[in-house]
Order: C-alpha cells, then structure tokens, then sequence
C-alpha cells in the first residue's frame, strides 16, 4: 500500500517515498511541492535522457476531466486551439487567455473515449479550475480536478519507446504524434487503465504515462525492471529543467505568465487562426495580422561558460542589455551538459532577435557577453 509522509505546509506526491528510498535529494518546487531534484548528480541523468532512457515522477502536474456530451464543443470555445475536429486517441496544446489576450495557463489536451483530460503546470491547476468552470452554465459537461486522484511518470529518452512498448504491450507507441495517446486497459498486471501519451518535453522522443494513483507504484516498477536492459535512470527535476532549456521549450512560471500574449513566446502551434472566437481571440488575431509583437522568446548563448553546473551565473530576471540600452530579461538559465556551456532563456526587443546578435546580461560578477540563437539549442 502506498505511504505519504507530511511536511510543513509542503506537497508530496504518492510516489514520494520510493523517491527517498532511492536516496533522492528533494527541493521546493512549484509552489509547495516537494519534488527529487537530482538521485545521483543532474549531469548523469541529464546524459541519461540524451542517451537512453530517464523515468521522472510528475505527479505534481495539474489533471483536470471533462465529460459530457458537450465537452468538446464547450472547451473549444473557451481555448485558443481547436477541440472539436479531434477524435479519440488524439490531443492537442493549447492556452487559456485573458479577454487581454494574456496566458493564464498553457494545456496540454488529450482526448481519450468517454472523457479530455487537461494536463497543466502545477502554478495553473487551480486557475484552470475556477476559469473553465465559472464558464459551464447549460453546458452537459461535467468538470472535475483529477490531481488527486491520479498521477504521471514521464518516460524520455531514444530508448523510451521501447521501454514504453516492452512494459505496456502498447506496439504502435513509436508512431504516435506528439500528445496522441493510446490506453492499456486495466487487467491482471495493470489494475489500473494506463494512458500513455507522446510527450516530448525534452527534446527526445518521450510519453507520459497517466493512472490512478494506486497503479504508481507497480508502474514505475515495472519501468525501473524492464528499464535495466536499457541503462534506464530516475531523473530529477534539475535534469528535467537542464533538458527542457536546451530544448528551447517555455513553461508557465517562467517564459509564460499573465504578462505575456502567446505570439511573444511563438506558441503560433497552440493557436487555431481559423477557428471561431475564444477568450483573448481579438488581441492575438490583432497582432497576427496587423501588427507583430515587441519582444520574442530566444536563447541566450553566454561566453567565457563555467565547466560546472553549479558554477552557473545567470539568474531569472537579470536584465539583458545591448550597449548602454535594456532590451530584454532572463527567464530561465543552467549550465548544459549537452553543450557543455551557460545557456539561458529570455525575452528581447525585436531589434536583437536575430540569431547572432550580440548582447550583454547582468550578473552579481558583472556582465557578461552572449550571443542570441533561435529554439532549439544546437
């Protein structure tokens, strides 16, 4: 039976004490949650996504269900991607805006037989909530937070394919577009349905395994078992976010707030500008087609790197400048192991977007000089 220990005004998820038996270093994250942040050092396990295969509980994530007969047609008018033309097995991403135009969540959306389930960052569960909900008045839709009552296992890695496959018996997993899924159905191995859907929040292949919270614990398991074949790793939360940076890949909480429209971040691919209305549809469609937004999304290439993960310089919010002049700030930054220098995430003036535009960023030691790149890093 799974055990769930308490801490201090802290959240844990049900695999919480696998992760200490592990020897798992835990932090703060994600506004009350106490996540693994490294198992042996994020360097290796950073390598170990890039190489074969890493398992990571994200449990901490938001998962809401909608079910009802109106529960496409209900959330396709609210979001600003398109629900109503996907089948089952299909999904797609998203943002839930401000009648500014402005992101109050990015959503990850997955259409399963009789249920869309919303995967969310953890700063955004409840937000997500009470906006979706406050919209249902003669909607048939039923709307519940599924957080929970279930939870995640990411699984990444070139080698995640055929861990996934060789686990769930799931042949056709390898094929699937990014957020489709398939489902194993409960039977005398799984207890629990499993939802695997292709995730890739690396920048490798990757999935995310979804079940109830029961079916953790055998789950993981089961990838920890077959996963030896293939030099499988637990991966925490640095390695996860060291991954995510190289891969240029923005979320809620850093590169995207309630500050920022989705065309500064290019999140063109969560938009539908063909579909109807939705919540913020005026602001976008407006600078889309009439204008351009004064700042985009780039990553920053710093030189002179330090060798070390620790060592890195960079911060969230340090100013970014050209000559004398401000033009942008650092959401996210780490040292990269893939490449083996200082990298960072941040908004700048359209002015120096340019790959290969020079600019500066303030540290505590000063400033130091780096080069603008497009997303990915390469």
């Amino acid at each position: 039976m799974l055990g769930k220990r308490k801490f201090k005004n802290m959240k844990t998820t049900p695999l919480h004490y696998i992760h200490e038996q592990l020897g798992a270093t835990f932090a703060e994250k994600h506004e009350g949650w106490r996540v693994a942040v490294h198992y042996t050092d994020p360097i290796s396990e950073h390598h170990a996504v890039r190489n074969s295969v890493g398992i990571a509980d994200v449990s901490y994530r938001g998962r809401h269900q909608l079910a009802g007969e109106d529960r496409a047609k209900f959330l396709h008018r609210i979001i600003s991607n398109d629900v109503e033309s996907l089948s089952a097995g299909q999904g797609t991403y998203a943002t839930l805006l401000t009648h500014r135009g402005k992101i109050i969540a990015d959503l990850n959306i997955y259409v399963l037989k009789d249920t869309i389930t919303i995967d969310t960052a953890p700063e955004t569960t409840e937000n997500v909530f009470t906006e979706l909900d406050k919209y249902i008045i003669a909607d048939d839709v039923e709307f519940s937070d599924a957080t929970a009552k279930t939870g995640a296992i990411a699984v990444q890695g070139p080698k995640s394919s055929e861990l996934v496959q060789s686990v769930l018996a799931i042949s056709d997993v390898a094929n699937l577009q990014e957020r489709h899924n398939r489902v194993r159905e409960a039977d005398a191995l799984f207890k629990n349905a499993v939802a695997c859907v292709r995730t890739d929040t690396t920048g490798e292949i990757g999935y995310t395994l979804y079940t109830a919270t029961d079916g953790l614990e055998p789950l993981w398991k089961a990838l920890m078992a077959e996963g030896l074949q293939f030099n499988v790793q637990p991966i925490g939360w640095n390695a996860l976010e060291s991954l995510r940076i190289e891969a240029g890949i923005p979320r809620y909480g850093t590169e995207l707030t309630d500050a920022v429209i989705p065309l500064e971040a290019e999140l063109e691919h969560a938009i539908d500008f063909e579909k109807g209305c939705y919540i913020g549809q005026e602001i976008v469609a407006r600078m889309k087609y009439r204008g351009h937004p004064n700042r985009l999304l780039r990553g920053l290439k710093i030189d002179g790197s330090p060798t070390a993960q620790e060592d890195c310089r960079l911060h969230p919010n340090a100013p970014i400048f050209n000559g004398d002049k401000e033009v942008g700030w650092v959401t996210s930054a780490t040292f990269a192991p893939t490449l083996a220098k200082e990298i960072a995430l941040g908004y700048v003036r359209i002015a120096v977007t340019e790959p290969g535009s020079r600019v500066q960023i303030e540290t505590s030691d000063g400033r130091v000089d780096a080069t603008v790149v497009r997303l990915p890093f390469s």
